[in-house]
């Protein structure tokens, strides 16, 4: 009796086992600590660079990344050293198999400028629908989609970190000095 329950006991296990689907874990991105809002933010050295010239290199950047940057770019104040984009861009999901789009996902970004350093801020993250609800929410581990939503969250947090890097690398870089005609 005792090798039958034993021969019952393998055959049953392995597949009770295999049978528990794992809960889902939500990705960790950065939030701010007053807001408990997404929030990525940086403050970049650029010793020996003009607040004027990160300006520039800025703009520069927005036009090569976005590919309409008129419809992004919100504020152009060189006086003060500012500027804020709307940005959006659209995360993937798998449907039967394939995939398909997701979610569209819109965000701030502000970006500062001292001389020889500059700061930006990605906030405000926000999935569009009929109306538009913080990301935040997407962090429920209760929710039916959850794993829907946090491979969403996945993707929001690659590309803000894509945007972040691509920020910095681009205004590392000289603007490039147009020569004037000469008449």
């Amino acid at each position: 009796m005792k090798k039958f329950r034993s021969i019952v006991l393998m055959l049953v296990l392995p597949s009770l086992v295999f049978a528990q689907k794992n809960k889902p874990v939500a990705p960790v991105l950065p939030m701010d600590a007053e807001t408990n809002l997404i929030s990525y933010t940086g403050v970049v050295d650029a010793t020996g660079v003009t607040s004027k010239e990160l300006f520039k290199r800025t703009i520069a950047w927005a036009k090569e990344f976005y590919p309409i940057p008129s419809s992004v770019l919100q504020v152009q104040d060189s006086v003060n050293g500012k500027i804020v984009c709307k940005g959006k861009f659209d995360t993937k999901k798998t449907k039967g198999g394939q995939q398909v789009a997701g979610d569209r996902i819109m965000y701030n970004l502000t970006i500062q400028f001292k001389e020889g350093r500059y700061k930006y801020e990605i906030t405000k993250v926000l999935v569009q629908s009929s109306t538009s609800i913080p990301c935040e929410k997407y962090f429920d581990e209760n929710d039916p989609l959850a794993e829907e939503h946090f491979n969403t969250l996945t993707q929001v947090d690659e590309n803000l970190t894509n945007i972040a890097n691509s920020l910095k690398t681009r205004l590392e870089q000289p603007s490039v000095k147009v020569k004037k005609d000469e008449w």
